[in-house]
Formats: structure tokens, sequence, C-alpha cells
């Protein structure tokens, strides 16, 4: 039976990795109604608060990252058709030694693989070195894990992932032996390389350190102390305030501390300012560092210097946190600048979507939003986003492939159906899909020619065509894509029913702003709200209609049946009005069962036009007046010469 060592954790974490994968980092978001996290709806905590950090992130950044990244391999094996005959066999009896508990024969085994010619031994070195480290112990054990990554950095095959795996195995035999700081350094090496065990290990550490000496032999060594500063950072909530208190004193008190910028993060995020900005001036010029000092910045009210802080951060690494552009862009908002917003709302839409279509639907004009969209590149998906990477400490966490994930399509279907709302039907074709451009038309063929008729009962079945494609098709052709419609959740969910509004008061809002989202507000501030336009079209469409007419009394039904689940005040006005105006035999439930309105039929209730009166010729008029004033004075000269004289 042919066998291979496979990636296993690190025996120290056996006992404990139960424990360690019950604490959850942080929330999950895997579907609705956990939302994407915004940081519009609450501008002030969102700039002056620093976030909590993840402890897998942290880990990762303990020390410098490899020149050469080892694989990990899930499952590696190898194929036995590729391996030389010789290293096969060495193998497998090396392999068959082991599971028989014949460590002596295994190792004997496993030592002529490496004695074989480099050709003849390509892809078992790896394998026969990390056996080798298991069947031996102590110093011999920790040679041989390090060989592992002697014969990888050679070029030997390591197609198990082993050179990962086996700085794990070493660092657990440092650990057993007291060197905690050199265990410390191969788990964060480890984690370097992509290993999640490595992570995982240093969490065990470092709460058993404070659990055993409250971190005193942590903070004795440097690489110790930044793995104390990081988990502060990223783990406060597991500690008591007494720990808190006692680990920070403890590091603040070094006359140098070692991951200084992560202590301020922690005691900033506890809301020490003062001792924050005292240990962010010991700190080296890192990310979290400018991060902090942007944060202390704000809240000494320096917009200034925290936006270039910000900026720095964002140009010194393209892979910088989605949140700093986040806070980029409401420091734009606040400072009127929204053509700069919408650059940083765009860079952070992976984590941020809402943040992205608020300015886009609701701040920029739709010109602006236009230049925007057509400068754009393809339509590749967002980038994971930051705070949704697969946790190595969280194995229930959501998947990177985020359902909320924003695509250049999203921004493009926004637009076009701002363009529709606006009435700018010929522009919006072009950013529709091809599934949509149909619908779109004929919603835009309807309202046009209701437009351009001079026929009252033409009007009247074009509002009533628009009426209906607006209810059935509303959200995808003409839906807000935040609030009131959220056609972004398919209008699935509200997040404002959780407190969530990026537009509600909020003294970081800037008067431009203010005056935008005024002005880009949909025709109807109600959810659903083409349903209440697909109610107002039908009812226009009925008032053009003899009121004794089946179409006025249908497409007043229609109008009612469009929001009857949603305003319960109109629908009674409407059936008052129908009441009474309307003529009384229609078979109809009102608001529930609608007939088609018969708008040809209606004509028959125009009265018939009246026979013009006649037009005389202006010369008979004027003779007619003549031969009048001329009787008129011989009747009068008579009674004149009766008159005495005096």
């Amino acid at each position: 039976m042919r066998t291979h060592a496979s990636r296993r954790l690190p025996a120290l974490t056996l006992a404990a990795a139960a424990t360690a994968l019950a604490v959850p980092t942080r929330d999950a978001r895997a579907c609705g109604p956990e939302f994407p996290p915004d940081l519009l709806s609450n501008r002030g905590r969102s700039l002056l608060d620093l976030r909590e950090g993840i402890f897998a992130d942290e880990a990762v950044a303990l020390v410098p990252p490899p020149s050469r990244r080892y694989d990990v391999v899930a499952d590696g094996a190898v194929d036995p058709r590729t391996e030389s005959l010789l290293e096969g066999a060495f193998y497998a009896a090396g392999a068959r030694a082991f599971h028989a508990g014949d460590l002596a024969a295994a190792a004997h085994a496993f030592e002529a693989i490496l004695a074989l010619p480099p050709a003849a031994r390509r892809h078992r070195s790896t394998f026969a070195a990390y056996m080798l480290g298991r069947v031996r112990d102590g110093d011999a054990a920790i040679r041989a894990y390090q060989q592992v990554r002697a014969l990888t950095d050679a070029g030997f095959l390591d197609e198990a992932g082993l050179a990962a795996s086996s700085l794990g195995q070493e660092a657990r035999l440092h650990y057993r032996a007291g060197d905690t700081a050199t265990a410390v350094r191969l788990y964060a090496e480890q984690a370097a390389h992509g290993h999640g065990d490595g992570a995982t290990s240093l969490l065990i550490v470092v709460r058993d350190g404070i659990r055993v000496d409250h971190g005193a032999e942590l903070a004795a060594s440097p690489i110790g102390q930044r793995l104390l500063a990081a988990y502060l950072y990223s783990r406060r909530d597991e500690l008591t305030d007494e720990q808190y208190a006692d680990l920070v004193d403890r590091l603040a008190a070094l006359p140098a501390v070692a991951g200084a910028d992560r202590l301020a993060a922690a005691v900033y995020r506890a809301g020490d300012w003062d001792r924050a900005a005292s240990l962010v001036a010991r700190a080296d010029d890192s990310a979290i560092a400018r991060w902090v000092r942007a944060k202390l910045a704000l809240r000494a009210g320096d917009t200034a210097t925290a936006e270039r802080l910000l900026a720095s951060i964002a140009d010194a690494d393209p892979a910088a946190p989605d949140r700093v552009s986040g806070e980029r862009t409401a420091l734009a908002l606040a400072g009127d600048r929204p053509l700069d917003a919408m650059a940083h709302a765009w860079r952070a839409r992976a984590t941020f979507p809402e943040d992205a279509l608020h300015v886009a639907e609701r701040v920029l004009t739709i010109d602006e939003l236009i230049a925007f969209v057509d400068a754009l590149p393809g339509d590749a998906p967002a980038h994971a986003p930051d705070d949704v990477v697969a946790d190595d400490l969280d194995d229930d966490f959501v998947d990177v492939d985020s359902w909320w994930a924003m695509t250049t399509t999203d921004l493009r279907l926004t637009l076009a159906r701002r363009l529709m709302r606006a009435g700018r039907y010929a522009e919006a074709s072009p950013y529709f899909t091809p599934a949509l451009r149909p619908t779109a038309l004929a919603f835009a063929t309807a309202m046009t020619r209701a437009a351009r008729t001079g026929d009252r009962f033409v009007r009247a079945r074009a509002l009533y065509d628009a009426s209906r494609i607006a209810r059935r098709d509303g959200l995808e052709i003409l839906g807000t894509s935040l609030g009131p419609d959220w056609a972004f959740y398919d209008a699935q969910f509200d997040p404002s029913d959780h407190g969530r509004d990026p537009i509600a008061p909020d003294p970081w809002t800037g008067a431009v702003e203010r005056a935008r989202i005024a002005a880009s507000a949909p025709s109807d501030p109600h959810r659903y709200h083409y349903r209440f336009l697909a109610s107002t079209l039908a009812e226009q469409a009925a008032e053009l209609m003899p009121h004794q007419s089946q179409a006025f009394a249908a497409s007043l039904c229609w109008s009612a049946r469009h929001i009857f689940y949603r305003d319960s005040e109109r629908v009674q006005r409407l059936y008052a009005r129908y009441v009474d105006r309307g003529p009384a035999a229609v078979d109809m439930d009102f608001g529930q069962t609608c007939p088609e309105p018969e708008f040809d039929r209606a004509r028959r209730f125009l009265r018939p036009p009246r026979a013009p009166a006649p037009r005389w010729p202006l010369a008979v008029i004027v003779a007619l007046a003549g031969v009048t004033v001329v009787a008129l004075v011989r009747r009068l000269r008579p009674l004149g010469r009766q008159v005495p004289r005096p």
C-alpha cells in the first residue's frame, strides 16, 4: 500500500483547534438580510472610528513577505507514472514501516531515497525529508524539516506543499522546547506563505501566553511583541478589561516596542486618544500608523491632513483596504467634490457597493455619470472585498464570490434607469442589457406617443400601456438601485428597515450633495415607486375619458390595482371618484379584477358637433346698418319741426 504524508495541523493545535475555530473573527454576511457594510449611512462613526483588525491578516504581516512563496496544497500526491522506480519503491516501503510502527525501518527507507542520485529522486525527496522529521526527535527532526525547504529551494518537486507544512512542524518542536520566539517566527513565516495553520497556531500561542504568564514571555522578543499588538488590535473582545490594560501597560512601558502601530490602533479603538498619539509617534511609518494619524487629525478637525494621509495609504499600496477609499469618499462628499467621491467609491465598490451606488444615483448629475461610465473599461467584476476574504480561522465565513459583488453592468443599469426616469429614453437604451432593451423601448414608445398625439383617446391608450409596463417591469427599467426600490437587491430587501439610510441628514454631508440629492429624487418617495408611477399614469388615462365611459372606470380600477396593497388611502380616493363620477354598469371588482379599458368605444360619448352660426359678409352688415340709421333720422325730423321757438 502506497501512501504519503498529508498536511495536518501542528500537534499543538490538535487539542485546541475546536476552541480556536469556535470563536468568530467578525460577522459573516452570507446572504440577506445581512447586507454588505456601508460607510455613508453613519459618516461620523465611519470617519472617526478605526476598524478592528483581522487576526488572519495580521498573522500574515508579522514577518516580511517571502521572496519565494511555497505552494500550499490541500491533498497533493505523486503520480506513480512520473516517479522513478527506486524512489517509488523506497517510499512505499518506508510508508508501510511507518504505519506499522517500525520507525527505524521507516527512517532507513526514507534515507535511502535521499541517497539516490538527484535525477532519480526528484519527486520523493521532499516527502522523504518530511517523513524523517516525523520519525525523529529533537534537533534531528528540526534538521529534517529544514531539509525539506532546502530541497524545495534547490529545485526538487514539492507536490504536496510540504515545505510550507514543515515550517509549522518545526515551529511546534521549538515551542515544546521552550523557544517561543523561534516558534512564533516560524509560524509567522508559515502564515506569510499562505498556509492557514500558521495563523491558527499563532492564535493558540498568544492565547496560551496570556493565560500562563500574562504575555511576559512573548513581550520579551520583538516578534512576540508584534504578535501581542496584533492580537490586541484584532481580538480585544476576548480579553477582560484587566487583561487588556495589563498587556497595553506592559508593551507601552518598553523602551522600543515592536508593533507600536498595531498597539496604537488598539488603544485608539479603546478611546484612549492621548496614548494612541504617543504610541503612533513611536511607530514605524506603516499604513496602520498613517491611518491612526488620519483618525486623530479628523478628531482635531484637520480634514486636510487626514485626506493627505489616507491618500498616501492608497497611493503607496494598490491593494490598500477598501475602507481607506471608502473614507476618502465620505471626505470628498463633505468637501463638495462629487467627482472625486465617485472615483473613490468605485475603487471601494467590492466592499461598499451601496456607497458607490449612492454617489452614482443621487449625487452625480446624469451627464457626469454618463462621462464616468463611458470611461470605464469592460465589465469585469470588482475584486474580492477586503473584509470578505476567506478567513482560515473561521471555516463558516462567507465565500469570496459574494452575492453583492458589484460590476460595471450594475453601474450601467443604474445610469440607464436614471435616464429613463428623466425621460431621456433614447440615451438610456445603450446602457441596458440586450434583454431589457425591448421592454425599455416599449415604455419609451408609449410615453412618447402620449406626449406627441393630439388625440386624447390615443393619448389615454398610450398612458395606459405605459402604466402596465411600469407596473410589470418597472423595477428593471425604472427602479432605483438603492432606496426606495432597492433594485440592487432585486427589491427583495430594504436595508433602510435596519437603520441604513445613506442620505440621512449628517454633519458630514456637504451642501452640494444635499442639493443634488434633492434634485435626483424619484418621482415618488414610496418603496416600489414605479408602482405609484404606474398608478398615476393609469389615473391620467382615466381623466382623459368621458366619465360615463367604461374606459374611465376600468382605468381607475387599474390605477387602484397597481398600488392596492401599498396605499389604501389612495385606493379609497380612486374608488370614491369612480362611485361619484363613473358609470354604474361595469363588471369589475374595483382594484382587484379590472377589465381592459375600451378606449375606442369611449368616443361615442362625445356630443356631435353643432352647426356653425352663419357668417354674414361684411358689406351686407354695413349696408343694413346704414339703412337703419337713415330710417331713424327721417322719423325724428317731423318731431323737430313741432318744437316752438323761444
